[in-house]
């Protein structure tokens, strides 16, 4: 075997024991702390004010409601259904329209 090959292995060797020491080293749980919400939904009668506050802030923020520019109920469905078929937002399906029918109201074109 040349100096070259006992090299090489030596290399190798060092470098997986280094592998092994790095995984076996404890791990740490990392804290995060977020920002309390200030924002809030613009209150109403309408049954979907409450289906909003309960299922739309379990996935983002408020503030993408309220700087959203007015857009029509119709608008508004194809939005939470989008966020229950693409990204998994668990919304039940009966409470899509009623959040719709409340966006649209409350923050788009549709008449209160």
């Amino acid at each position: 075997m040349n100096v070259s090959k006992i090299a090489c292995r030596a290399a190798l060797l060092s470098g997986l024991l280094g592998l092994c020491g790095a995984l076996a080293a404890p791990v740490h749980a990392l804290e995060i702390k977020l920002p309390q919400a200030t924002s809030q939904l613009k209150a109403s009668t309408l049954a979907g004010y409450q289906s909003a506050n309960s299922w739309c802030v379990m996935c983002h923020s408020l503030d993408y409601v309220n700087t959203q520019p007015p857009m029509s109920a119709a608008f508004w469905s194809a939005e939470v259904t989008k966020m229950v078929k693409v990204y998994g937002a668990p919304i039940p399906e009966d409470q899509v329209k009623l959040i719709s029918e409340y966006l649209g109201k409350t923050y788009g074109t549709d008449q209160k």
